[in-house]
């Protein structure tokens, strides 16, 4: 916690730093000088760095112990028209005059080049009195400057007491301020506004608000850390009226970028870069050396990218990582014994999301296939390669949707090309849906792995329906025996039960005559 809180203690300190920096003001000077305390009487004279006063004495006992009291910097600007201006030091120190003082030296040293610039400012001994211990100021502006210049200023007494000085460190402020950032040449860098057409795949630049008296550059780079020229550049000159220049581009990446500066030493440069949210482009570019068997992918742009194989499943909706494949890209990506096959791809992984590219989906014909059959709960695989090529084959239970954890081995073959095939018997654990057999190359460091779900129980299922339709088939055999039998024992019984209805009805007709004729007898 603490450390956390030194650290964000540290951003802030240094975030205000700069924000006084940038917003810091910046006074106008039309002559610089020296200027001293009214009515004290000085004059300055410029040198280079002397010996005269690097040598301290020691000061005598009457001299007051703080004698240099007080020493602030800023920054000018001198201009001799408008936005050509030049970077002072404005170095104001405030003593304490003694009899023992003549004078001052102040100095400023560029950190970066070591150059001294002095001033030896000397008092006018007939005003000198009436200011002897009072403060006094001194204020000197004529120290040239740099933009973003680390500095180091000094003020001593002269004579040089030991350690009679006052000393402070000062950073020049840079193009982002305000002032300096619109009145210093070199820091004007121009306004940039563009057109893409996609079709002629051109960007048309129009530049604004900048040096007019002089040249402007416009080209196209690939910002890396600097922005490598493509070699597409233009000129715009000062009695060009249009403003406007047509640079063609070959690709779209987010790193190609349009610069612009005018033509001043070190002047500041603008960029901007149209296709930066076209991150996508950068996946292309994959290639593939066959002898070698070495794929490889460079990033056209600078990039923060987890790279990886995987290889797709069959509905082309999920890519299954490769173990042992994840390479954090610095310079260029390789992947030696590749197996090229269509399914084989490359994961790109970032912040934003990850993308997958397959290099061999297109134009390459599969070298191997993997397929399946069965009979009756025996597994047929059968291994097809145009390349001599060796083999595994795994059993593994799917646990989740694109995730089979390992079973058990079935089976390794070596050096086979043309046509293999092999079968194996399963148990009844192993014939479910969740269940499936993979197969892989083992002669390649990287390659796909061609997955069958669920064929052992479509095998198993397909026995049992077997043996169902025969059941129904002896079925209804049997009923068409049955039914046989029924229709012709009834056409037995039709035929024999209708001679013994006609004797029946003959004799009931007898019957009733004879019945007559007795009754007819009896009336007689």
């Amino acid at each position: 916690m603490r450390r956390d809180s030194c650290c964000r203690l540290s951003c802030l300190l240094i975030t205000l730093g700069l924000l006084i920096s940038c917003c810091r003001a910046v006074e106008n000077i039309t002559k610089c000088g020296l200027r001293c305390s009214q009515g004290l009487q000085c004059k300055s004279k410029r040198i280079t760095f002397n010996d005269q006063y690097s040598v301290c004495q020691e000061p005598p006992s009457s001299l007051t112990s703080k004698i240099v009291e007080d020493l602030n910097i800023y920054t000018a600007l001198k201009c001799i028209k408008e936005r050509q201006c030049s970077i002072h030091l404005k170095v104001k120190g405030t003593l304490i005059l003694d009899e023992h003082i003549r004078g001052v030296e102040m100095c400023s040293v560029s950190m970066s080049t070591l150059q001294y610039q002095c001033a030896v400012v000397k008092f006018n001994k007939r005003t000198y009195k009436k200011f002897t211990a009072q403060p006094v100021q001194i204020e000197y502006d004529c120290f040239s400057a740099e933009m973003a210049e680390d500095t180091y200023v000094t003020l001593k007494t002269i004579p040089y007491y030991c350690d009679v000085l006052l000393k402070q460190e000062y950073r020049v402020e840079d193009c982002t301020n305000k002032d300096i950032g619109r009145n210093i040449p070199i820091c004007i860098a121009g306004k940039l506004d563009y057109v893409i057409d996609k079709k002629q795949k051109t960007l048309s630049v129009q530049v604004s608000d900048f040096l007019e008296d002089h040249v402007y550059n416009v080209r196209l780079c690939h910002k890396w850390f600097t922005c490598e020229d493509l070699g597409t550049n233009a000129l715009i000159k000062v009695q060009d009226s249009t403003k406007k220049v047509t640079l063609p581009y070959s690709q779209i990446l987010p790193c190609l970028c349009i610069e612009g500066w005018s033509a001043l030493p070190d002047a500041r440069r603008i960029q901007l870069c149209p296709f930066k949210n076209y991150t996508a482009e950068l996946w292309n570019g994959i290639t593939y050396d066959r002898v070698a068997q070495e794929l490889a992918w460079q990033p056209a742009c600078p990039v923060e990218v987890d790279v990886n194989l995987c290889w797709m499943t069959e509905s082309n909706d999920h890519c299954i990582d490769l173990q042992n494949s994840f390479q954090k890209v610095q310079q260029k990506v390789r992947y030696s014994r590749v197996d090229p096959h269509p399914r084989l791809c490359v994961k790109f992984t970032t912040d934003e999301g990850y993308w997958v590219r397959c290099p061999f989906a297109f134009g390459y014909l599969p070298v191997w296939n993997m397929s399946t059959d069965g009979q009756l709960g025996k597994l047929q695989l059968t291994f097809t390669t145009q390349d001599k090529a060796e083999f595994k084959m795994a059993l593994c239970n799917r646990t989740a949707l694109h995730k089979c954890e390992p079973v058990k081995e079935l089976y390794v073959t070596a050096n086979t090309i043309g046509a293999y095939s092999t079968v194996f018997n399963l148990s009844h654990e192993e014939c479910d849906s969740n269940f499936c057999v993979q197969g892989w190359r083992t002669d390649r460091e990287y390659s796909v792995r061609i997955q069958s779900c669920g064929i052992m129980c479509k095998l198993n299922s397909s026995g049992a329906s077997l043996r169902y339709t025969w059941a129904i088939t002896i079925t209804a055999i049997l009923l068409i025996l049955l039914t046989v039998i029924l229709f012709t024992g009834y056409m037995l019984f039709t035929a024999l039960h209708q001679p013994y209805k006609k004797v029946f009805l003959h004799s009931n007709q007898s019957s009733k005559r004879m019945s007559m004729e007795i009754k007819g007898t009896s009336l007689f």
